[in-house]
C-alpha cells in the first residue's frame, strides 16, 4: 500500500473547493460557507486525491484526521480541468490530514496504477470493494466499518450491497490488524457501520434500513470492547437490548427518511444525528437530538438547503451530508456534502464537479 506524503499547509463520479457559490436558503443565515477546506485537502497539484466522494472523517487522536473518499481521482488540476492522465479509482482512497495541513495520501498499488487502499477480494465478472463507513480510535487502533459492493451491470447504478466487514488498523502506521465480518447486516437488512458513537459504557454502530421505496429506518447496534476489540453485539428493539439482530426495531422520532451515509454523534452532551433527506427534497441537510444513543430522537431541524447554482446545466447530484465535529471555530461545526454529475465527460472540462463542499453550521441551531 503506497504512501504518498504532501507538505501542503462512492461509485459515484465528481463539486467544487475554490470556484462554488452557494446560499444558505435555510432559517437561520449563521452558516457559513467554506470555500477553503477542501483546497487544503484536494490541492490542485502534488500527486494526490484531487476529486472524491463520500467525505467521512475520523479523528485519529493524535492531532491528525482522515478523510476517506468513496471513489476518487488521482491527477492534477489546472485551471479546473483534469489532466487527461488521471486515475479514477473504485472503492476507497484516504487522505490523513495533521494540524498543520501536512496531507499523507493512502492508497494501493503505486502511482502509476493507483487502487483503492483497503482492497476487497474479487469473484465474479463484475469487480468488488470496499465503500468507507464509519469508526473511532481507541488506545492506538482504528476501528472501522467498511461496506462492501460489486457491480451487477454496466451502467452507473448498477452495483449491489454484499455486506459489512469490521476491520482493525494501526493508527500510527495505518496497517491492517484483522478483519470480521458482521453477520448482523445480512440477517436483518440493517446496514450497519455508517456512523459510530463512542461511548462510556458501550460503543453504539447504526444501520439503516430500507422498509419501501425511498424510505429507510435508523437501527442501532451496540458492542463492548475486549483486548481493544469490538465483541457482544446486541440489537435495539425498541425497548431493550436483544442478542437476536432479527429483534432489531427502528429508534423513534425520526420522520425524514435518512440517507444511507450519515452521522451520530455526541455535542454539547446531546445525542446527535445529522444526514441529507433521501427521498423528500435532498437538497435539505437536517438533524435531530436525543438524549441517548438510543433515542427517542426529537427537535427537528432544518440545518440548510443546498443551492447549487449550476445545478440543472451541470446534470449535478448532491448527497452524503457528514459532520466533521473535531473541526470547530467560533461555536460552530464543520460539515460537508457531496456533489456527482450524471454527465460524466464533464467531471475531466470541470473537476469541481467531483469534490466536496464544506459549511460551518452554528452549534446552537443544532442543539437549541
Amino acid at each position: 500500500m503506497k504512501k504518498n506524503i504532501m507538505l501542503y499547509p462512492l461509485l459515484a463520479l465528481l463539486f467544487s473547493c475554490q470556484s462554488a457559490s452557494n446560499k444558505n436558503t435555510s432559517a437561520d443565515l449563521n452558516v457559513e460557507f467554506d470555500s477553503t477546506f477542501c483546497a487544503r485537502l484536494m490541492p490542485d497539484l502534488g500527486g494526490g486525491i484531487t476529486g472524491g466522494d463520500g467525505c467521512i472523517s475520523i479523528d485519529l487522536k493524535d492531532g491528525r484526521s482522515v478523510f476517506m473518499w468513496g471513489d476518487s481521482f488521482m491527477g492534477d488540476v489546472v485551471d479546473g480541468l483534469r489532466s487527461d492522465s488521471s486515475t479514477f479509482i473504485i472503492g476507497n482512497t484516504f487522505t490523513v490530514i495533521d494540524k498543520d495541513g501536512k496531507l499523507e495520501t493512502l492508497y494501493g498499488g503505486d502511482s502509476n496504477k493507483p487502487s483503492a487502499f483497503i482492497p476487497a477480494e474479487q469473484s465474479g465478472t463484475y469487480p468488488t470493494w470496499y465503500w468507507p463507513g464509519n469508526g473511532f480510535v481507541q488506545d492506538g487502533i482504528l476501528h472501522l466499518f467498511m461496506s462492501k459492493f460489486h457491480k451487477t451491470g454496466k451502467n452507473t447504478f448498477d452495483f449491489e450491497y454484499l455486506g459489512c466487514d469490521y476491520f482493525r488498523l494501526d493508527v500510527k502506521t495505518m496497517k491492517i490488524i484483522d478483519q470480521t465480518n458482521i453477520k448482523a447486516a445480512n440477517e436483518n437488512g440493517v446496514h450497519y457501520g455508517h456512523a459510530v458513537l463512542l461511548s462510556q459504557d458501550s460503543i453504539y454502530v447504526y444501520g439503516t434500513k430500507m422498509v419501501g421505496f425511498g424510505m429507510a429506518e435508523v437501527h442501532v447496534a451496540k458492542a463492548g470492547l475486549v483486548d481493544n476489540k469490538l465483541t457482544d453485539f446486541m440489537y435495539w428493539d425498541g425497548t431493550q437490548w436483544q442478542a437476536d439482530p432479527l429483534k432489531s426495531q427502528k429508534l423513534e422520532g425520526v420522520q425524514k427518511s435518512v440517507s444511507e451515509q450519515f452521522n451520530v454523534f455526541s455535542l454539547e452532551g446531546q445525542v446527535v444525528l445529522l444526514y441529507q433527506d433521501r427521498l423528500e427534497d435532498i437538497r435539505n441537510i437536517y438533524s435531530y437530538i436525543a438524549d441517548k444513543p438510543v433515542g427517542p430522537f426529537r427537535n427537528e431541524k432544518l440545518l440548510y438547503t443546498v443551492n447549487e447554482p449550476d445545478f440543472k446545466a451541470d446534470s449535478m447530484m448532491i448527497y452524503n451530508a457528514m459532520a466533521h465535529p473535531q473541526y470547530k471555530k467560533n461555536d460552530k461545526i464543520l460539515v460537508s456534502y457531496s456533489v456527482n454529475t450524471h454527465d460524466t465527460v464533464k467531471v475531466f472540462k470541470k473537476a469541481s464537479l467531483y469534490q466536496p463542499r464544506f459549511l460551518w453550521i452554528p452549534v446552537k441551531n443544532i442543539v437549541e
